[in-house]
C-alpha cells in the first residue's frame, strides 16, 4: 500500500517552514519510533500570538519584537518520527525546500518491492503514514 508523508500541523498558527535533513533515504525501511526527518517550523504566528498574550521581560520583548519585523532566525525545529512501518520510497521535498503545512513530503510503501505507481498528484490522494513530532532541543523556552 502507498502511504503518503506530509507536513504535519505542529501548531495551530503555523504555516510552514522549511526541510532541514532527511535521517532517512529513499529505499530505507522505516520502523516505528524512527526518526524520518527534521523541519524548521516558522515562529512568527506563534511568537506574535505569544507576545500579544503574554508579559514578557523587556528584553525579550524587544528581541521578540526585532525578530518579528525582520522574520530572520525565527523558527524552531522539530523532528518528525515515524508511527508506522514501510519503505520509503521517493521524498518529493528535498533538503532547503520552503513547505507548507499539508504539503507532500514524501511516499512510502508497505513493501520494498510493492510498485511506486503514479506521480504527485496521485500519491497527495494516498492515506498519510502515521507520525509524532517532537520539537527538537529547548530552544522556545517560554521561562525567560
Amino acid at each position: 500500500m502507498i502511504t503518503k508523508l506530509e507536513v504535519p500541523a505542529v501548531d495551530g498558527a503555523m504555516q510552514g517552514g522549511k526541510v532541514l535533513r532527511w535521517h532517512k533515504r529513499e529505499g530505507d525501511t522505516i520502523a516505528f519510533g524512527e526518526d524520518i526527518c527534521e523541519l524548521a517550523i516558522d515562529e512568527f504566528a506563534v511568537l506574535r500570538r505569544t507576545a500579544r498574550a503574554t508579559l514578557l521581560t523587556r528584553r525579550r520583548r524587544d528581541k521578540l519584537k526585532s525578530d518579528l519585523e525582520t522574520r530572520e532566525g525565527v523558527y524552531f525545529e522539530v523532528v518528525v518520527t515515524s508511527s508506522d512501518t514501510g519503505v520509503l520510497r521517493k521524498i518529493v521535498a528535498e533538503e532547503g525546500v520552503r513547505i507548507g503545512v499539508g504539503d507532500l513530503l514524501a511516499v512510502a510503501t508497505t513493501d520494498a518491492d510493492e510498485p511506486l505507481d503514479g506521480d504527485a498528484d496521485r500519491w497527495r490522494e494516498a492515506p498519510a503514514l502515521r507520525v509524532v513530532v517532537n520539537r527538537k532541543g529547548d530552544e522556545w523556552d517560554e521561562g525567560d
